[in-house]
């Protein structure tokens, strides 16, 4: 489905934000600390805006993703922006089972991409595995506005004109179908809260940004054990 969209998935972004995306990728690269000397690892990358926006603030970056159409079209965007440098890589990849060495980056998000994963409990355990002690997750999504009448206007935005126009511009309408019934299924903040801190990470905490619509939420990996054995993890180690 992501990758029959792939081509257009940039300009519907910034057309059904109104250009907000633009500013929740900035606040979600400051949340994640990006910065020269530090590697993150961005999971779900998909066509490259959020690795982007880490990259600008000097962060090594490797992108994954697990829809490699998707993935293919970041390079081309991260040459024009004069940012190839710092990202180290692009790797085809399954959340719930990466391909990295435990421990390998100060950082990870994931951008309106944890909605997606079929198990998140076991994402949780990969991103604690490759983060370091210490190492944060940031996980930019979309959320439950706070006030009624947001929630009552973006509600009904997501029912009726997501679907029409997003299938219009795509071609397929049952992606930006399933782009709000995904949303819906999704726990709130709190909820969201309490699932990182059931998987091991600590001082978690969240911010809303446009009162709600998104979502940032960080947590903390805690001091485990150095080397986690993980039968899902052929690199782990």
């Amino acid at each position: 489905m992501f990758g029959s969209i792939a081509r257009r998935y940039d300009i519907l972004n910034h057309l059904l934000s109104l250009g907000l995306d633009f500013y929740w990728w900035r606040e979600m690269a400051r949340a994640a600390g990006a910065k020269p000397g530090v590697r993150i690892l961005d999971v779900a990358a998909g066509t490259g805006d959020s690795t982007l926006a880490l990259a600008k603030r000097g962060a090594d970056v490797v992108a994954s993703d697990f829809t490699i159409p998707m993935l293919a079209l970041g390079p081309e965007k991260f040459n024009k922006s004069g940012v190839a440098d710092s990202v180290i890589g692009s790797v085809g990849a399954d959340a719930q089972q990466l391909p990295f060495r435990d421990s390998s980056f100060d950082a990870l998000t994931i951008c309106y991409g944890v909605r997606n994963v079929e198990n998140r409990e076991k994402a949780y355990a990969e991103f604690n595995r490759v983060l370091k002690p210490g190492g944060r997750l940031v996980i930019l999504e979309f959320s439950r506005p706070r006030r009624g009448w947001l929630r009552s206007f973006y509600s009904a935005y997501s029912r009726y004109l997501l679907p029409r126009l997003g299938g219009w511009i795509s071609g397929d309408k049952n992606a930006y179908t399933y782009l709000p019934e995904s949303i819906k299924r999704f726990p709130p903040q709190t909820d969201l809260a309490l699932e990182l801190k059931n998987a091991g990470f600590t001082d978690v905490t969240w911010r809303d940004l446009c009162l709600g619509v998104v979502a940032i939420h960080v947590g903390i990996r805690g001091n485990q054990r150095e080397c986690p054995q993980s039968p899902t993890a052929p690199m782990s180690c």
